[in-house]
């Protein structure tokens, strides 16, 4: 049985590296950037091996929802999370609310909030159908 795979976007480099490492850990396929055109390279590489999105909403001058967007509109991706740090953000809150899909605030709690997420999502699909 393969690893997950688990695209991650943040821009924010030591975010992007510790998200990373604590994945990796946990024995995940990783596969990290800090642009919306470097995670659209990474899955248009790597497709097959992705299975979740964690993407954080800001990223410079762009958006993580821009990206999920592309991804579901070009590639019939939708399985994505997002993370913020920016919850008090009342146009950013009503977006989450819109989207209806996962979301986290930073800063991320592993242990508690991402790991038994992850565990609960990903392993369906890791699975197969039965």
């Amino acid at each position: 049985m393969r690893k997950p795979g688990i695209l991650i976007v943040d821009d924010d480099e030591s975010v992007l590296v510790m998200i990373s490492e604590w994945l990796t850990k946990y024995d995940y396929e990783v596969f990290a950037t800090l642009t919306v055109a470097g995670a659209i390279e990474i899955f248009q590489r790597h497709r097959e091996s992705i299975d979740i999105l964690l993407t954080d909403i800001k990223l410079q001058d762009e958006s993580g929802f821009d990206l999920a967007d592309i991804l579901e509109r070009d590639y019939g991706f939708d399985n994505h999370v997002f993370f913020t740090a920016f919850f008090w953000d009342e146009e950013t809150a009503e977006e989450l609310l819109r989207r209806g899909k996962p979301y986290f605030e930073k800063p991320l709690n592993f242990k508690r909030d991402i790991l038994p997420f992850l565990k609960r999502v990903l392993k369906p699909r890791m699975d197969g159908p039965e």
